[in-house]
């Protein structure tokens, strides 16, 4: 029996790089990662058993600077990918942002970008914070690097490694409608803060919570496991200077 062919959108960005790891691990998929050079030579390639959408950039300062740009990003190519590739079913990765974050440019676009998911073929991920894998930016690398934190300490927080994040997508393709997939458990950002012994200062009072209402299993990790993890990445970098 041959391998359902599963085509990742996005496939060298951090959740990207995630998932179609997590997918060749799984052995039941032929796994088809494409990036910006070779978009159109997959997209003429024919039907997709699933498509995965990882593309949505991440950058939230950015985008309150480049409305315009941000929303070609992720509401357009969106709308391309639905219409002009040939799948049986589309996955739209998407943040928890969508729901916390209306007021805010990155917010609304990705929350439109969902609507046009919401149907009987499509699953849409809501991610919340994560941690590991080729991890750069952030509050967490901010707090790495002593940097102010732009939210309030009493930020509530679901951190859960990206890697986990990625097995989840993987074993839940067949699934349709709306997930938030995170931690079960939740830690504010003064905890992981004072926890690490990070000098970062709190640069803004806007309480900025980050943590799934869909319902989470027991076996889905716990969101102070991220100490340790920052600890870590602390100890590295102060060994590299």
């Amino acid at each position: 029996m041959s391998r359902l062919r599963v085509a990742v959108v996005g496939a060298t960005g951090y959740v990207g790089a995630a998932l179609v790891d997590a997918l060749a691990r799984s052995g039941r998929w032929e796994v088809v990662p494409v990036v910006r050079a070779d978009h159109e030579r997959h997209r003429a390639a024919g039907r997709y058993d699933v498509l995965i959408n990882t593309a949505c950039p991440s950058k939230r300062f950015w985008a309150e600077h480049h409305p315009d740009a941000d929303r070609q990003e992720t509401v357009d190519k969106t709308r391309l990918l639905r219409e002009r590739w040939d799948w049986d079913r589309f996955v739209q990765i998407s943040s928890i942002s969508a729901r916390t974050q209306l007021d805010t440019v990155y917010g609304r676009h990705r929350a439109e970008a969902e609507q046009m998911c919401c149907t009987p073929d499509s699953l849409v991920v809501r991610l919340g914070p994560m941690y590991g894998g080729d991890y750069r930016k952030g509050v967490l690398a901010d707090m790495a690097a002593d940097r102010p934190v732009f939210a309030s300490g009493r930020s509530r927080q679901s951190f859960a490694p990206v890697e986990w994040c990625a097995d989840w997508i993987a074993a839940h393709l067949a699934d349709t409608g709306l997930r938030e997939v995170g931690a079960r458990t939740t830690v504010t950002l003064a905890e992981v803060r004072d926890a690490v012994g990070s000098r970062s200062e709190f640069a803004k009072d806007h309480v900025d919570d980050q943590f799934p209402i869909t319902a989470t299993g027991p076996d889905w990790p716990e969101a102070a496991a991220v100490i340790d993890w920052l600890a870590g990445r602390r100890v590295s970098g102060a060994r590299a200077n």
